[in-house]
């Protein structure tokens, strides 16, 4: 095996590609067969723009030992170009070929790897790969743009020996991604005309809800607004294309769904809706404070196990309380089931569940170990007095929590706040009221423009917390955003996200939940790579 040279030795940026290379797992002498083949789009948008480009290049290097190599926003070669037979043979022994995944944590560094992961352009040579199948080769990536959308469509690389190596290979390449980048905006263009023209032409003609679906854009008429949630959006690009056929969507409803391929725009797709058996077209109900206070309303005097479901501070204790109606309330809270012990704490939680004269909460039940749900499941089928039980969204049970599921009948799913921003100005004028009766305050409505923009991880408990903090800082009069604590003074992000995009959000804050915070196991249970997910993350404000 040839000396490896020390660490000092290498560049910076090489030397932490190293670091992420050790850290998943790999050895310098680790073959490749990590490499992971799938099947490529040959017509997608990248590897149509990109092919003129990459027929120039090709020419260009036809009498040199170089290829060049395309890879996709997955850093999955998509293309490849060689003009010595030679060399594409020592590429099919390292396997980059079309359909291979080069990531670091499969290949080591190298310039498809690490441009990927860094989304920078990259020159690696000889020693400096990680693996030794590798060196034999120098390789220059850098990353392709899409210059509408923000998005990394891929990575082009030129390959030769390291014998070859040559600064001109940077220059070169840089030059005809951003070819390759001035094709894609071209077509986007096309694409985002056709999309329209679809979309006018069909809403002109119909008033039932109507939503034309691309990369980087969403159009939907007022109809399909009231219509579908943001997890809807999700559902409808796994839609068949055709139709009618039926659709079950997130508020339970089913309607029909009709999906056409919108034409001179690639991947987009049109989807018209209609009724089911001649009903009428079902309405979104608007998740609000009022139909949660309905739902317990309604359920005040129901038997049986209920659940309240909903993030960090959405209110979950304060609902289960509503519930109580006057009678006791007696409050169990896993997090404390460590010091007592579950056998203790199981038995607290029936001794107050056998009493038919007061409310028993138990709460974050997600947080009990599985010992614990079977003994909690146990004393439900015991219980004569109310119960509750509250935890996170259901979408975060898992394992044995799920069974609680099915002992709970009736379940209220409280929404988070940044789904209910128009309601945020009567919360703050409500806060007001209780916290600091009597004292002459009010928002500018430029202070509850900035508190609508926030995304409100902490929920009600966090706007309740900034309202006492500005409520103590003015006093008295009329609060604006420099009485704000300073993370809220800004009107938030520059735009606001789609439903497609809230809806990506909240999986990936699910899966970061799931996982502790831990973005690496938080990115293999999603299926994307870390970089994508710390892109995803800063691109929707997730905290």
């Amino acid at each position: 095996m040839p000396s490896e040279p020390g660490e000092t030795a290498l560049r910076p940026e090489i030397r932490l590609s190293w670091h992420r290379a050790r850290i998943s797992g790999l050895a310098p002498d680790t073959p490749l067969h990590r490499v992971r083949l799938a099947e490529v789009d040959q017509q997608s948008r990248l590897v149509a723009a990109a092919a003129p480009v990459l027929d120039t290049v090709a020419s260009q290097l036809a009498e040199t030992g170089f290829s060049v190599l395309l890879a996709d926003a997955q850093s999955r070669i998509v293309d490849r170009r060689f003009g010595q037979t030679r060399l594409g043979d020592a590429l099919d022994e390292v396997r980059a070929v079309p359909g291979s995944q080069y990531l670091e944590d499969s290949t080591g560094t190298n310039s498809l790897a690490t441009t990927y992961e860094t989304r920078r352009g990259v020159f690696v040579t000889g020693e400096e790969h990680y693996l030794e199948p590798l060196k034999q080769f120098c390789c220059y990536g850098h990353p392709v743009w899409h210059p509408t959308t923000g998005k990394l469509e891929g990575v082009l690389d030129v390959t030769g020996y390291a014998r070859d190596a040559t600064p001109l290979l940077g220059p070169f390449l840089q030059r005809a991604a951003h070819d390759i980048e001035q094709r894609l905006l071209d077509g986007s263009r096309r694409s985002e005309k056709s999309m329209l023209a679809a979309y006018q032409s069909r809403t002109a003609r119909t008033e039932a809800p109507v939503v034309v679906l691309g990369e980087g854009l969403t159009l939907a008429n007022p109809a399909a607004t009231d219509l579908l949630d943001p997890a809807d959006y999700v559902a409808l690009r796994s839609a068949a294309r055709g139709g009618p056929a039926r659709l079950a969507l997130a508020s339970g409803s089913e309607v029909l769904v009709t999906a056409t391929a919108v034409e001179g725009a690639h991947g987009a797709v049109l989807y018209e809706f209609s009724t089911v058996d001649g009903q009428r077209t079902p309405r979104r109900r608007r998740m609000s404070a009022a139909r949660v206070q309905d739902q317990l309303d309604d359920l005040r005097s129901v038997r049986g196990p209920l659940l309240i479901c909903g993030e960090i501070g959405s209110g979950r204790t304060t609902a289960a309380r509503e519930l109580a109606d006057g009678k006791p309330v007696r409050v169990h809270d896993a997090v404390h089931l460590g010091a007592a012990g579950v056998h203790a704490w199981l038995a607290r939680v029936a001794v107050s569940t056998g009493s038919a004269g007061q409310l028993t909460v138990v709460e974050n039940v997600h947080l009990l170990p599985e010992n614990a749900v079977s003994g909690l499941l146990s004393v439900l089928d015991h219980a004569t007095g109310q119960v509750v039980l509250t935890g996170p969204p259901v979408a975060e049970l898992d394992g044995e929590h799920t069974r609680l599921l099915s002992r709970c009948p009736h379940r209220v799913d409280l929404p988070p706040l940044r789904l209910r921003r128009q309601e945020i100005p009567a919360m703050v004028s409500r806060l007001l009221a209780e916290h600091h009766p009597g004292t002459p305050l009010r928002f500018t409505p430029d202070a509850l423009r900035c508190l609508a923009r926030h995304t409100w991880p902490g929920n009600l408990h966090e706007l309740t917390s900034v309202v006492r903090m500005a409520a103590e800082r003015r006093g008295a009069g009329d609060l604006t955003p420099a009485d704000l604590p300073a993370a809220y003074r800004s009107p938030g992000p520059g735009r606001r996200l789609s439903p497609l995009e809230e809806a990506e959000r909240d999986i990936i804050r699910s899966a970061l939940r799931r996982n502790g915070g831990n973005k690496v196991r938080a990115a293999v249970e999603l299926g994307i790579g870390r970089t994508t997910l710390y892109r995803r993350i800063r691109a929707l404000s997730i905290e």
